[in-house]
């Protein structure tokens, strides 16, 4: 006798509790890491550094991981940072049923390098993210690419290190990575 395996939809992965980390993929649950601090502390940076130059300018909005991303029926994603521009469509309180955040920004854990440079980049690609940002603790690098043609991202930045990252598309953002890679010196005192 063979095992049923279920088979999961946008509608199932919506309605899992907010303190659910698994995301959809081709109808499973996949289980994601438990983030750790140094993951949480760039998240948090990223977000004041996005939240602070969209606020000011009242360009758009910034979302922390949590929000739920539709890439199609049997698959769906939560960034761990999304910025939605203004002037785009409503974004749904329960979870974006179509279109694309304005950028997706992911975290590279341990153990989700290849989940987020291969599905989650050809899932954002898919739905028209015109700018996914790759950050990773370990190596200290930072990717930044943009949407070239529909369905196929093109590197635009590559940095590693203490270096000042400026993009183009978002004018006088101004993030030092260094500050990124690790926590203030008197939080471990």
């Amino acid at each position: 006798m063979q095992a049923t395996i279920a088979s999961y939809t946008w509608q199932d992965f919506i309605a899992l509790p907010d303190d659910d980390r698994r995301e959809l993929l081709d109808g499973r649950l996949v289980e994601m890491d438990v983030p750790n601090q140094l993951h949480e502390w760039i998240v948090a940076t990223l977000i004041r550094h996005l939240g602070g130059w969209a606020m000011s300018r009242q360009a758009g909005i910034v979302l922390a991981s949590g929000y739920k991303v539709r890439i199609r029926d049997d698959r769906g994603f939560m960034p761990d940072v999304q910025l939605f521009l203004r002037g785009g469509r409503p974004i749904p309180s329960a979870g974006l049923d179509a279109g694309a955040p304005d950028l997706a920004v992911e975290v590279i854990s341990p153990s989700s390098g290849r989940y987020d440079r291969v599905e989650k980049q050809k899932g954002y690609a898919e739905i028209g993210v015109p700018e996914y940002w790759i950050v990773d603790p370990e190596r200290q690098t930072f990717e930044r690419l943009v949407l070239d043609s529909p369905g196929t991202y093109r590197l635009a930045d590559a940095l590693a290190g203490d270096v000042t990252f400026a993009p183009a598309s978002l004018p006088d953002l101004v993030i030092d990575l260094g500050e990124l890679w690790r926590l203030p010196e008197w939080f471990s005192q």
